[in-house]
Formats: structure tokens, sequence, C-alpha cells
């Protein structure tokens, strides 16, 4: 599984580590220490979005006998789809994403001024998805997102989940008890939206 930490986390920070623990599979912690939705990359790991996918490409190599799984919520969801979607992962589990950066109203036009936009827009990687499982959660409450999720939904092999909260969709689901759950659920390939049932 490679876990993309969401914003505001410094570095060294494993994002949702906790609630993985005791999931059983190989975990790649990836957080870029800035704001800029993984266009400046990982340092220690590659200095662009580009270079941060062509890292990813030799791990799904040296993985090949292995599933490959993709996690990320809000800034994390960018490249969980973006570079999830290319490398060919099999599950992809992305919480309140983007997938066009800086469009108005989003979190990512309010920290990418300064930031050089690399990749921007999924649209034709996602809508070339031809082996990706994609789930996105979102949270009815926040109207960007679910904006965007609608469209997301359109995309090959993308269903939608919608919780009752706002943008804190992971939060929201640590809060109420089932955030272990459901990423035991999406480790596991099993139905998230039966873990969700209700919430």
């Amino acid at each position: 599984m490679i876990v993309f930490a969401y914003i505001d986390q410094k570095l060294g920070t494993r994002s949702h580590s906790s609630f993985l623990r005791h999931v059983d599979c190989k975990k790649l912690f990836l957080n870029p220490g800035r704001n800029a939705w993984y266009q400046t990359g990982i340092p220690g790991v590659a200095s662009s979005y580009t270079g941060l996918l062509a890292f990813l490409r030799d791990v799904r190599s040296d993985f090949a006998d292995h599933e490959i799984l993709c996690l990320g919520h809000s800034m994390g969801g960018f490249p969980a789809l973006g570079i999830g979607v290319t490398i060919g992962a099999d599950r992809i589990l992305a919480s309140a994403p983007e997938y066009v950066l800086n469009m108005p109203g989003s979190l990512s036009v309010r920290h990418l001024k300064e930031t050089p936009v690399e990749c921007g827009d999924l649209t034709p990687v996602l809508s070339a998805n031809a082996g990706s499982a994609i789930t996105i959660l979102v949270g009815r409450q926040n109207a960007f997102d679910m904006d965007v999720a609608s469209q997301l939904g359109t995309f090959p092999q993308t269903d939608v989940v919608e919780l009752e909260t706002g943008h804190n969709t992971f939060p929201y689901l640590k809060d109420v008890g089932t955030l272990g759950a459901t990423l035991e659920a999406f480790v596991e390939g099993r139905d998230i939206r039966q873990v969700v049932a209700g919430l």
C-alpha cells in the first residue's frame, strides 16, 4: 500500500499509520512536507511529480507479484488517483480528493499560488483507467467536494460513497470509530459501503 500524506503534515509523519498498524500488508508512507499537491515531489525521493511517478513505477515493477493499493485523503487523494491509475494500482481509495487543481473554491488554489504545477488535470489519466478499482469517499456537507465527486463518478471503474460530513471524511470516520475497519476493508478488497452504511 502506498499512503500519500494530506496537508500540514511535518516531514516524517506517517499519515494514518496508527490505523494501518495491524493491517497485513507492506506500506510505503510518502509525505512531501509541503502543501504542494505533490508537484514538488518528495524530499529524498524525487523533486517533481514526474520524478515521483517514475520512482513509483519502479516500486510497482519491484513488487510485480503483489497487489498495489493507493490511499490518500484530500491533498493525498490527488496522487493516489493520478499516480495510482498510471502505475496500474489494483485498488485506490481517495477521500475528498481534487482531480483538477486550482479550481475556484478548491483547497489547492489556496496553497499553490507560488508553486509551478506540473500535473494539474487528471482527466486524461482517469478517462483511460482500465484496471484500477477506485473508491471515492466524500462528505455531503461540502458542496465543492460533492461536485468533484459527482464528476469523478463518471470515470471508468469509479465508485462514489457519500458520508454525512464535510471535507473531513477520514477524521469523521476516525471520530465514529470506523476508520480502521474502512481501511481494513479496502486492503482486503471488501465492500467499503457495508462498513460505512448509515454514516
